[in-house]
């Protein structure tokens, strides 16, 4: 959701920058990746668009809907909490080795 916040993109154009949250190069089956963008296009969070193309088949385009922007805030405020409270926890982890 976070790649198609600003642009509208293929499915496909989409795993080379999943790298860049960690994931290996080529690790990644694109069928997973179809597979999530059909649920979230379900669950009202994208919207998909066929593009007709000059050259190959036509390809599906998606973009985040009003509904996904509002879940995508609500993820992101969740896991900034889950940060907060993993960084307490490391805190008083090595708070306490400093001790021993």
């Amino acid at each position: 959701m976070v790649l198609l916040r600003h642009e509208e993109r293929h499915g496909y154009a989409l795993l080379p920058d999943l790298e860049e949250f960690g994931f290996a190069e080529g690790a990644l089956d694109p069928s997973l990746v179809y597979r999530a963008l059909r649920d979230m296009e379900a669950d009202g969070w994208l919207q998909s668009n066929w593009e007709d193309e000059s050259q190959g088949p036509r390809r599906r385009s998606y973009k985040l809907t009003n509904l996904g922007e509002e879940q995508l805030a609500y993820f992101i405020t969740d896991l900034k909490r889950t940060r907060g409270e993993i960084d307490a926890l490391v805190q008083v982890y090595e708070k306490s080795g400093d001790e021993s």
